[in-house]
């Protein structure tokens, strides 16, 4: 299995479908092997029904039905460890970030020997070991370019997450310009050593699963991506505060050694 897409969703009976659709549209004329997985967050709405409706003839697409909402960096902590790929990628419900941008990251993986397809776009061979193919890590970034913020967010929302930015990157020593943007690729070995350590359960799992791979000795790849606001975001405004919260508890732990 060459590539795993995890998509984590809750109340999302609205904006999957179309998510999906596009997603089944760009995997299915790649010539690698994939799989998708829906990982419902105990969703209040149809989600999980509609997802049921729409996949049901779809060929490697499947959904897990948590009953209980735990939180985003748990469902998609779930898929990660789930998902057998060589490579794996998470991605937003709401398709802020669309799957056709993964085919910038391909020039950056570092190839996995095992993986039936050494490289999806022919740009690399085996053997190659130039440091710009060497990532395990590749994550998309909002802020890299002028022009990568299609739609943009309200501007008290650009306000908070550009200040958040700036304070994971002083107290966790992550140089990521944008830690908290929905797509991001793993490879295996990343994935199956960097999740299990994950505690942060919501919207703070990203800066944490960042700052284990930084602490693993992981190279992280910050790769410039078309970004839209979608309406019906589900963060709600308290969200901040709690981040905050997260960020000083994994400054605790990396203390700690906790990593």
């Amino acid at each position: 299995m060459f590539l795993s897409v995890i998509i984590p969703a809750y109340n999302e009976e609205k904006r999957l479908p179309e998510t999906l659709q596009k997603v089944r549209d760009y995997l299915s004329a790649q010539r690698y092997e994939y799989e998708v997985l829906i990982v419902n967050d105990g969703s209040t709405d149809t989600t999980p029904g509609v997802v049921r409706g729409l996949i049901k003839d779809w060929k490697n697409f499947r959904l897990i039905d948590n009953q209980k909402n735990q939180g985003k960096g748990t469902v998609v902590k779930q898929g990660m460890l789930e998902t057998k790929g060589d490579w794996r990628l998470f991605m937003d419900a709401d398709n802020s970030t669309d799957i056709s941008q993964l085919d910038k990251f391909w020039e950056f993986i570092k190839l996995n020997p095992k993986s039936e397809i050494r490289n999806p776009k022919q740009i690399l061979n085996s053997n190659d070991q130039n440091s710009k193919h060497n990532y395990d890590i590749i994550i998309g970034s909002r802020y890299l370019k002028a022009d990568s913020i299609k739609i943009e967010q309200p501007l008290g929302r650009r306000i908070v997450s550009r200040f958040g930015n700036f304070l994971i990157r002083v107290l966790l020593g992550i140089q990521s310009v944008d830690t908290q943007c929905g797509f991001k690729l793993f490879s295996l070995e990343a994935a199956e050593e960097i999740f299990p350590l994950q505690k942060i359960e919501r919207w703070g799992f990203d800066m944490e699963i960042l700052a284990i791979a930084i602490q693993k000795g992981y190279k992280i790849k910050e790769v410039p991506v078309d970004w839209y606001d979608a309406e019906g975001s589900q963060v709600k405004k308290s969200a901040a505060l709690k981040t905050l919260k997260e960020l000083l508890q994994i400054k605790w732990r990396m203390m700690r050694g906790k990593y």
